[in-house]
């Protein structure tokens, strides 16, 4: 069985192989060919979590391990460590190990991409991406592969990270800047929050022409879009069950769930009528499992 180390798993995973199979997984899972259960969490010591995220299709059971420590910190360690074993579903035999992290990060870009693609009907010319952490890292190198010479519009909480964030994004070839807020979403195709803050962190009134995308949140306890834009707009999103649990963007807006849509329905249906659109994500295993099928090349 190989095991593989973070540079491996992503040299497996590029974009343009792994997010049509996220649509895919999207589609299955629909369709009752995916299966998986509820997330475990349990507690480790110092204030540390141990995640379970299994997974199944006909032909791989999947399993992402997650160890979250706090006190790594002061140790000079990972707070966070994950793996995905993969074996095979008809006889147990285990086939790889991949980095958990980098499966983590990549299939949750993917999404993002997918959903901009799916929901705009085209590629983005402008981004406005409110973070400046690892995952908006991700993301916004996943934009630049995806969407060559897109305009990546940089906003953090500190100018100083915003331009350093925006700077390691121009080394590496990308049409990135550090802009105000308020200017950065005129015109804007999209604007994508990949924070953990716990109130909005985009004003109240946006451009309904521009689609407005949450990934940061995870908790009920965090909502990074404006509750006002999460009542007004059509809602989309990744998982439902999954929203109805943690998407605290929604739940602390009190959204009709009978209103909220799953990705896949765009997916199966082109002709969707649009609207105001935002997209929430909250991730699920049948993503891990969409990585699964791309590095194994099926």
């Amino acid at each position: 069985m190989r095991i593989l180390n973070a540079e491996a798993t992503a040299d497996l995973l590029p974009y343009e192989r792994l997010i049509p199979a996220v649509a895919r997984a999207m589609q299955d899972l629909r369709a009752g060919l995916i299966h998986a259960s509820a997330r475990t969490v349990l507690p480790l010591p110092e204030g540390g979590t141990y995640l379970a995220m299994p997974c199944t299709d006909a032909r791989y059971a999947v399993t992402k391990l997650v160890a979250v420590n706090p006190a790594n910190r002061e140790r000079g360690q990972p707070t966070i460590q994950g793996r995905v074993v993969v074996s095979e579903a008809g006889t147990g035999t285990p086939l790889i190990i991949l980095d958990g992290i980098v499966v983590t990060a990549r299939r949750t870009a993917a999404v993002t991409l997918l959903g901009i693609e799916t929901l705009l009907a085209r590629p983005p010319e402008t981004v406005v991406l409110v973070g400046t952490g690892t995952q908006a890292m991700t993301h916004a190198l996943a934009m630049g592969e995806r969407w060559p010479g897109v305009q990546l519009r940089c906003v953090g909480r500190v100018r100083a990270q915003s331009s350093a964030f925006a700077a390691a994004l121009s080394a590496q070839g990308l049409n990135a800047r550090v802009l105000p807020l308020e200017q950065a979403l005129e015109d804007a195709s999209v604007a994508v929050t990949a924070t953990t803050s716990l109130t909005a962190v985009l004003p109240d009134d946006i451009a309904p022409n521009t689609l407005i995308v949450g990934l940061g949140s995870f908790t009920p306890q965090m909502a990074e879009l404006p509750a006002k834009q999460v009542r007004q707009r059509q809602l989309w999103v990744d998982d439902l069950d999954g929203a109805r649990h943690e998407a605290g963007d929604l739940l602390q807006a009190g959204v009709d769930w009978s209103r909220v849509h799953i990705l896949a329905e765009a997916l199966a249906d082109k002709a969707l009528p649009r609207a105001p659109m935002l997209l929430k994500t909250v991730g699920h295993a049948a993503w891990d499992l969409a990585a699964v099928r791309t590095a194994l090349a099926e």
